[in-house]
């Protein structure tokens, strides 16, 4: 009896404490995505300060890039450099379907004069 209570209770720790570590592992992409949403806005802004990103935008671009990363961590670190290229190009597009023509050639611009 003493056995089963003891597994039982170190069972329902170490669920607990993995379920801990993905919450982290989600707090991390998604302050990722945030970063990386960010740094399209500056690309943008850096061209024509009119056409900032839209809080909407912003929401649907954070999205795509929450499961671009996710995705990238599923294929994990042995996927070749091909594998994460497809993936990568695959929700960039998903992206610029978000933004505008302008905004598309405003990034364009900033890139370009770096």
């Amino acid at each position: 009896m003493k056995k089963l209570v003891f597994l039982s209770i170190l069972f329902i720790g170490l669920s607990a404490t993995g379920f801990s570590q993905s919450k982290k592992a989600l707090k991390k992409i998604e302050k990722k995505a945030t970063e990386l949403v960010e740094k399209l806005n500056k690309e943008i802004t850096a061209g024509d300060k009119n056409l900032a990103l839209s809080d909407e935008q912003k929401a649907q671009v954070k999205k795509i890039q929450i499961e671009r990363i996710s995705g990238l961590r599923k294929l994990g670190k042995e996927a070749t450099k091909e594998e994460k290229k497809k993936l990568n190009k695959s929700f960039y597009k998903k992206v610029f379907k978000v933004l505008s023509k302008e905004q598309i050639a405003a990034r364009k611009k900033s890139k370009t004069k770096k």
